[in-house]
């Protein structure tokens, strides 16, 4: 996994934490990272602390467990920082990263699908399965 020179999308699922990773990221030569955490403020504040030249940090609110909140992370990943090339899932039992080196600059539906289906791996082993909640919009995408 190349870290840098890459833009890294970090999605903090409740009882998770993105600080850590964050940090890593930036630490490492991330040239962007976006940190969306479904708890109001607190993505925002992270990306005011760790924002810099040569590794633009932002801040969202947004539950990826909502396909709506996954395209419009990805469209503000891509609006601020480019294409996307690492995404990852924080949840209370762990972290798991996905490289997206396969998916080309932009992410049409077909894609964005691949992508939510990633994701929902990703969800499956960081979040023990009684602590899941069920996804609310689904059938939106």
């Amino acid at each position: 996994m190349r870290v840098t020179g890459a833009v890294v999308v970090i999605a903090v699922l409740d009882g998770g934490s993105g600080a850590d990773l964050a940090r890593r990221f930036t630490a490492a030569g991330a040239v962007g990272v976006l940190i969306a955490d479904q708890r109001e403020g607190i993505a925002e504040d992270l990306a005011t602390e760790l924002d810099r030249p040569g590794c633009p940090v932002v801040g969202v609110c947004g539950d990826i467990r909502r396909p709506s909140d996954v395209a419009a992370l990805v469209d503000t990943a891509e609006k601020h920082l480019g294409p996307i090339d690492l995404f990852c899932v924080a949840g209370p039992d762990g972290e798991r990263i996905v490289s997206l080196a396969e998916l080309p600059d932009h992410l049409d539906l077909e894609r964005l699908a691949e992508l939510l289906a990633l994701v929902g791996e990703a969800i499956g082993e960081v979040v023990v399965p009684q602590q899941r909640r069920p996804v609310e919009d689904a059938a939106t995408v």
